[in-house]
């Protein structure tokens, strides 16, 4: 919580690559919506809320169901990273547009 007269931290964009941590977990087997959530460890309650995705639709995309444009915005600006990025590291065949 900010004290009266603090100025806010400027939040920094995470920036995707071969080399990202997130990337390395999903190489080594993990799903990318699990690795993220790992990464940025944010529980699914305070991401439902940051978010405005119900939790039980959480829940699907975390069962390997196909994810909207609109859900991967949502998300990328709760984990601070581009939505591109974000992107790139979903699998093609599951970004509804």
């Amino acid at each position: 919580m900010r004290r009266k007269g603090e100025r806010p931290l400027p939040v920094y964009l995470d920036t995707w690559s071969d080399t990202h941590p997130v990337a390395r977990a999903i190489a080594t087997g993990s799903w990318w919506f699990d690795a993220w959530v790992a990464q940025k460890t944010t529980p699914y309650d305070a991401l439902s809320r940051l978010t405005g995705i119900p939790r039980p639709r959480l829940d699907t995309i975390a069962r390997k169901d196909r994810v909207s444009l609109a859900e991967l915005d949502a998300l990328a600006r709760a984990w601070s990273i581009s939505a591109a990025d974000l992107r790139a590291s979903v699998p093609p065949e599951l970004v509804v547009p």
